[in-house]
């Protein structure tokens, strides 16, 4: 099996245009060794190492910062004569730097990394609790804001994008405070995203990352789910208000709208992680359902729309 690509942020400071340069090089180099490196400037944030050069006038402030948040350093200096671990010489080479990222990289430990085969992010989501998780891969950045049940995302980043990568190996995490996220971080991440919206989402990309619920219980939704447009199909929204109206077992859904068993079962897995499913309540016999005038207007409606025959056999 191959190893998963790593990512990694390293951030710099104080580095003239050739070492800099150089340090481009020989994070570029890393892909051979399947990490993927971006780098940034120091700003103070998290990162997995601060590359720094000591002859700066601003070192002293950014080495204190990067000790007192615990990120692991790489220090270039004109004082050093030789290298060692953390430390090169001023003219180090693309490959001095190299070997000293590879070897600091690997060391550095990692927070909130996922753990068991479930991804942070949804290990995060299932917690109870009113923290603020920042997690990060690479270039990406994500709220989890478990008071909320909701995830913040950058501008350009879109609800599927983030799901494709959910399982990432790369990804990692810490507790912010409302104060931060709202200095440092809530221009950067302004599109907001319910729980709910994401769990229906992962239910059309990636539904294998969601539990299975009991094979055969009839289910029904607590209320109707908030879904993002771009992630739902227009032939998801029948079911969805199928188990809006009443339970329904997934076989006679899927016979009922007319499809495949396994995405109605995407359905239920969907709204089992949201919260959303009623499991306890009996299916009600088709025999003794009564329609009120105006659920049965807007059943009618919605199975004409989609040319199916919407009360056949909810609970067979």
């Amino acid at each position: 099996m191959n190893t998963p690509t790593r990512s990694f942020r390293i951030a710099a400071i104080g580095l003239d245009v050739l070492h800099h340069t150089r340090l481009k090089l020989a994070s570029s180099m890393l892909l051979a060794e399947r990490m993927e490196v971006v780098l940034q400037p120091w700003s103070g944030d998290a990162c997995d190492l601060l590359v720094i050069g000591l002859d700066h006038a601003d070192a002293a402030r950014a080495l204190s910062e990067a000790h007192a948040a615990n990120v692991p350093t790489l220090s270039i200096a004109r004082r050093y004569a030789d290298p060692a671990p953390g430390r090169l010489p001023h003219g180090a080479t693309v490959r001095d730097i190299n070997e000293q990222l590879s070897s600091l990289l690997q060391a550095a430990p990692s927070v909130d990394r996922p753990a068991d085969g479930v991804p942070l992010l949804l290990q995060l989501a299932s917690s109870t609790g009113s923290d603020l998780h920042l997690l990060q891969r690479g270039a990406i950045t994500v709220l989890v804001d478990t008071a909320t049940r909701s995830i913040a995302l950058p501008p350009t980043t879109t609800l599927s994008e983030l799901v494709a990568q959910l399982d990432d190996v790369a990804w990692s995490g810490s507790v912010i405070d409302a104060p931060t996220f709202q200095h440092q971080y809530a221009y950067r991440l302004p599109q907001r995203y319910s729980f709910e919206a994401l769990y229906f989402c992962i239910a059309r990309h990636r539904p294998l990352l969601l539990p299975a619920p009991a094979e055969h219980a009839p289910m029904k939704l607590r209320h109707w789910p908030d879904l993002n447009p771009d992630d739902v199909p227009s032939t998801w929204l029948l079911a969805i208000a199928c188990l809006h109206a009443r339970p329904w077992q997934p076989n006679a859904l899927a016979a009922a709208c007319q499809m495949p068993r396994n995405t109605v079962q995407s359905l239920f897995c969907a709204a089992v992680a949201s919260g959303l499913a009623l499991t306890q309540e009996p299916a009600v016999p088709p025999t003794s359902r009564r329609r009120q005038p105006g659920d049965s207007r807007f059943f009618s409606w919605v199975a004409r729309r989609f040319g199916l025959n919407l009360f056949q056999g909810s609970t067979s």
